[in-house]
């Protein structure tokens, strides 16, 4: 009887790991504990890139072998398939995570892996303010800026002066910011789009240190007021319609505490979905469902999704 075959490693596993020199590889690394819902599968292969040579060799191999990419900041507002990502997902490490004030007065470039929290910090310290909007939102200075991240009556986009980014198809680029138009929660500076943020330059406002630490405290306190924080979850699920805030939509759709599965609307804040332990992405997209599909019927208004299904 002979013998089965053995399985052949994929090419570019090997062609990955000789290749990159300073960043990390994991293969088959699992996508769960790296989202804030705590949701998904496992990936391919996962690297922690340092330099933009390194990426510029990912995007190679990416075109190479016709794999498909998937940016990762800190994993919120973002919900992974239970089945994972086929293909390579990519975060950006701690060389990508430098701060800077600019030649400017009151400019300052921040990193596209440093945490939306440390950007406002390291600002603080320069006296400039501004964007302490930006310590609700539990992301990367790269999300805020592909997002147009935005809180508490404060956008990304207003701030934004000039960014650099990588086109797959172009090559490394700097662009004004005026160069790309910015909407509520999006851009053309998404991956999606074939573009990936590496630095943005902002311009900030100078402002006492006690006016900064008061504006966080203020927002911070909200959110603990507001927002859900005994069970993990992603954020807003849905962008508020104009003129409305989907929350109110779906709590007078009698929405608010329902579950499907280990899923379930947040009974403290209905635009968020919580997961209660055990909950899976199929879970949730059923109450992406419902939700739509109610609210639709109560209203005539399609609700939009925030949230990045992968």
């Amino acid at each position: 009887m002979t013998a089965p075959a053995a399985t052949q490693t994929p090419a570019w596993r090997d062609e990955i790991t000789k290749r990159l020199r300073a960043s990390r590889v994991q293969f088959d690394a699992p996508l769960r504990p790296l989202t804030t819902l705590r949701i998904g599968g496992t990936a391919d292969c996962l690297v922690d890139v340092e330099s933009e040579e390194d990426l510029l060799t990912v995007f190679e191999l990416v075109r190479g072998h016709g794999l498909g990419f998937l940016m990762l900041g800190k994993g919120s507002n973002m919900l992974v398939a239970d089945a994972g990502f086929r293909g390579i997902v990519m975060r950006l490490g701690r060389g990508f995570a430098g701060f800077r004030a600019s030649e400017q007065p009151g400019f300052v470039r921040g990193g596209a892996g440093l945490a939306n929290s440390s950007f406002v910090e390291q600002a603080r310290a320069l006296g400039l303010g501004g964007m302490e909007f930006l310590v609700a939102i539990p992301g990367t200075i790269g999300g805020a800026i592909a997002m147009n991240a935005g809180a508490h009556d404060g956008e990304t986009a207003r701030f934004l002066v000039s960014v650099r980014y990588l086109d797959i198809r172009r090559g490394l680029m700097d662009s004004h910011a005026a160069a790309f138009r910015f909407e509520y929660r999006n851009s053309p500076l998404r991956g999606q789009e074939g573009r990936i943020v590496l630095e943005g330059e902002f311009r900030l406002e100078p402002r006492a240190d006690e006016e900064i630490q008061r504006r966080k405290d203020e927002i911070q306190i909200w959110r603990r007021e507001h927002h859900p924080r005994d069970f993990p979850n992603c954020g807003s699920v849905f962008k508020n319609p104009p003129g409305t805030a989907a929350a109110k939509l779906i709590d007078e759709a009698g929405l608010k505490g329902i579950v499907r599965g280990g899923a379930q609307v947040s009974e403290k804040h209905a635009n968020f979905i919580v997961n209660r332990g055990n909950a899976t992405a199929a879970d949730v997209l059923a109450l992406v469902d419902l939700i739509r599909e109610t609210v639709y019927k109560r209203t005539g208004m399609t609700l939009e999704l925030e949230l990045y299904v992968v």
